[in-house]
C-alpha cells in the first residue's frame, strides 16, 4: 500500500501537535532496514541518470515523527489512505535553502517492496528520480495492528539544495508553468505552480518565488507570445503587472503595465484564436461595466472597448465554450445560476445573448477559465468548493461536462490562478 506523493502548505497537522505523541528519536542510516531502502533508492536513481541522495538527520527526525503518527492512526482505525501526507508535505521539517521538495510514503514489508511500490507508481517514480533532489530524510515504524501483518510504514522526505548539486547530473530547465497548470499563492505570499495531472490529483507543486502576498488575483498566460507562460496580476495597491517566464525556467520581476486596477476583476485571454497576444477582460466592480483591453505588443494594453453593463453581481471566466474560435464569457450570478455569453465574430468585440448552462454554482468559492488542463487543448473551468476541494469541469459539446476532482481539501487557504 502507498499514499500519493505530495507537496502542500506549511500548515501544522493537528495530529502532530495535540500533545498525544512525542517526537520519536530519528532512526540513523545505520538502521539496517532504512539503510537498504536508501541504498536501493540510490541504485535506481543512478540507473536513471540521477545523483545519489545524502541522508539528513535533521530531516529524518521529521520523517520518523510522521511515520509514528501514521502508525498511531493505523492502530486507532483513523488512517485515511487518501490523506497520508502532512498538509505541508514536510516543508516545515526541512533546513532552509531547499528549492524543491516532495514526500513519498510506502507501507509494505521489505525494502525492495517499498522501492517497487514507488517505482511502479508514476507520481512516486517522478519524485524519487527527480534529478534536483540532493538530500533525504527517512523514517520507519513496524505496524502492530492486527491485519497489517507487521508491515513497515516508511516516510521519505526529499529536498534539493543548490549548493549540493555541483557535479551532479541535472535536468533541462523546467518552464515556470505550462498551459493547463494551476498557480497558487499561499498566505505567506509564496507562489507555487501545480503541474497538470491531466484530470488526476494535483499532488506535486514547485516553488517559484516569494513576495506575492499583495496579489489580489492573477492569470497564467503567454502574454508576449514567446512560448513561455507568464503571470499577469492585479495587486492591492492597484498595479497591473506581468511577470515574464524565462527560457531558463525562472520568472522575471513584475513589470507594471497599468495602475488604478484595484477595483477590477480580470481574465486574461485572446478574444479570438487568430489573435497573437492575449488581452484583458475586466469588470469594474464599482460601476458594473465590463471592458476588453487588447494587447498589441505583449508588453502593454491598448484602448478599451466596453462590452457590457450591470455586471456588478456577476463572477465571470473566459473560455471558448461553443468551439467557434472566439472567446466566450461564462458568468455566475448571485443566485448561483451559470450563463454563457458567446463572443460575436462580427469584426467587433461584443457578446451575444446569454444562455443558462448551469445552476448551483454558488457553492464554489473560486472559478476561473483554464485551457489544456487535460492535455487536449480544450477549454475548461477550474473551481474550488467551500470545503476546499478542487475540480476541473471540461468544455464538452457547447456546454460544461462532468467534473473531475483534482484536489482534496486544503485548497481554501490558497489564492488560485489558471
Amino acid at each position: 500500500m502507498l499514499g500519493p506523493p505530495a507537496t502542500g502548505e506549511a500548515i501544522p497537522d493537528p495530529a502532530a501537535s495535540n500533545g498525544q505523541l512525542a517526537v520519536p528519536f530519528a532512526v540513523a542510516v545505520s538502521d539496517p532496514y532504512l539503510a537498504q531502502v536508501l541504498d536501493l533508492a540510490n541504485k535506481v536513481r543512478a540507473s536513471n541518470g540521477a545523483g545519489p541522495l545524502a541522508l539528513s538527520a535533521t530531516i529524518a527526525t521529521g520523517s520518523q515523527q510522521w511515520a509514528a503518527i501514521l502508525n498511531t492512526r493505523i492502530n486507532n482505525d483513523t488512517v485515511d489512505m487518501n490523506k497520508l501526507h502532512r498538509t505541508d508535505a514536510g516543508l516545515s521539517i526541512l533546513p532552509s535553502g531547499a528549492d524543491m521538495y516532495s514526500e513519498i510514503i510506502g507501507i509494505n514489508t521489505t525494502p525492495a517492496q517499498i522501492i517497487d511500490w514507488w517505482m511502479n507508481s508514476p507520481a512516486h517514480r517522478a519524485a524519487l528520480l527527480d534529478k534536483r533532489a540532493t538530500t533525504v530524510g527517512m523514517g520507519q515504524v513496524t505496524t502492530t495492528k492486527a491485519g497489517w501483518y507487521g508491515m513497515k510504514v516508511v516516510v521519505a522526505n526529499l529536498a534539493g539544495y543548490p549548493g549540493a548539486r555541483p557535479g551532479q547530473p541535472q535536468p533541462a530547465p523546467v518552464p515556470v508553468a505550462k498551459n493547463g497548470d494551476v498557480a497558487a499563492v499561499d498566505p505567506a505570499g509564496s507562489l507555487f505552480v501545480y503541474d497538470s495531472a491531466r484530470g488526476g490529483d494535483l499532488w506535486q507543486r514547485r516553488y517559484i518565488s516569494g513576495g506575492w502576498a499583495g496579489a489580489q488575483q492573477f492569470d497564467v498566460v503567454d502574454f508576449n507570445a514567446d512560448g513561455n507562460q507568464d503571470i499577469v496580476a492585479v495587486w492591492a495597491d492597484g498595479r497591473l503587472t506581468v511577470s515574464y517566464g524565462q527560457s531558463d525556467g525562472t520568472l522575471s520581476a513584475p513589470v507594471t503595465i497599468g495602475t488604478s486596477w484595484g477595483p477590477y476583476e480580470i481574465a486574461v485571454t485572446k478574444w479570438s484564436s487568430s489573435t497573437k497576444f492575449p488581452g484583458v477582460v475586466a469588470k469594474d466592480s464599482l460601476t458594473g461595466e465590463l471592458f476588453y483591453y487588447p494587447a498589441v505588443t505583449g508588453s502593454g494594453l491598448g484602448a478599451r472597448t466596453r462590452i457590457g453593463t450591470s455586471w456588478g453581481p456577476m463572477t465571470f471566466v473566459s473560455v471558448d465554450v461553443n468551439g467557434d474560435g472566439l472567446i466566450d464569457i461564462a458568468a455566475r450570478d448571485a443566485a448561483g445560476d451559470f450563463y454563457l455569453y458567446p463572443g460575436i465574430g462580427n469584426g467587433a468585440v461584443s457578446l451575444g445573448p446569454r444562455t443558462r448552462i448551469g445552476t448551483s454554482w454558488d457553492s464554489m468559492s473560486h472559478i476561473s477559465g483554464i485551457e489544456n488542463h487535460l492535455g487536449n487543448n480544450a477549454g475548461g473551468i477550474l473551481a474550488r468548493d467551500k470545503a476546499g476541494n478542487l475540480f476541473h469541469y471540461p468544455v464538452v459539446n457547447g456546454g460544461i461536462g462532468a467534473r473531475k476532482q483534482i484536489g482534496s481539501g486544503g485548497w481554501q487557504t490558497l489564492r488560485l490562478g489558471s
